[in-house]
């Protein structure tokens, strides 16, 4: 089977006018998953989200434009929960030449697939994938790292648990001293938003919001 990131130069081409449909998988539940190449660029897209856009993946440029380049550059552990097609780690290796060993958790089996296949085949190393559960996955590690992306979405909603200060308690038990934890947000509903960046503040008192339209990436270093 030929591997997603070898297309045809013809198909990265039409990339260019429209988005090829590389790959098709589902979710668990048969929610339907596609591939996408659009403008020579990685996208995975559900019926009604973009979940990863490679390098230009947004919300994780601009909580990075936000952290010390030679921080990002030097971290040696990172856990990311809910991995897409992995554009945090390609925004990490390729603008920041950061080469870290990189935890990749992701409870749909498909989509963690394609991410280590499209790393791989993009010379990342030290790629650490776990077909799990985040929050099981963090309740049970021992681990403790650098830096913590959350990126999980149902849709356009994080599910309930990842917004609840247990999962943010864990995150911050994760973290070494000096670490840091981002977590992007949608907000579909201001009752929900508010109940949740004041539990965030409640860990993370030094929690900092950048805003993207309706994304809310939330961005804490950990002192101890």
């Amino acid at each position: 089977m030929r591997p997603i990131y070898k297309v045809p130069l013809y198909k990265r081409l039409l990339s260019y006018l429209a988005p090829v449909c590389i790959k098709k998988g589902a979710e668990d539940d048969g929610s339907p998953l596609q591939v996408l190449l659009s403008n020579n660029t990685w996208q995975l897209a559900s019926a009604t989200a973009l979940y990863s856009d490679g390098t230009k993946y947004r919300p994780f440029r601009l909580a990075f434009k936000r952290l010390d380049a030679a921080f990002l550059s030097g971290i040696r552990q990172c856990l990311v929960l809910g991995t897409g097609l992995g554009s945090i780690v390609q925004i990490l290796h390729g603008k920041y030449k950061a080469c870290p060993d990189c935890y990749l958790v992701e409870k749909e089996e498909d989509i963690l697939y394609w991410a280590v296949e499209l790393l791989q085949g993009q010379g990342v190393g030290k790629i650490h994938p776990f077909c799990a559960d985040a929050g099981d996955y963090l309740k049970q590690d021992n681990n403790k790292y650098d830096l913590i992306c959350v990126d999980i979405f149902k849709d356009r909603v994080v599910p309930e648990y990842f917004t609840s200060e247990a999962f943010l308690e864990n995150c911050r038990q994760a973290l070494l001293p000096g670490g840091v934890w981002i977590m992007n947000y949608i907000i579909c509903d201001e009752q929900a938003w508010a109940g949740f960046i004041s539990r965030a503040k409640s860990v993370f008192p030094l929690v900092k919001v950048v805003e993207n339209d309706q994304n809310r990436i939330l961005i804490s270093k950990y002192e101890s």
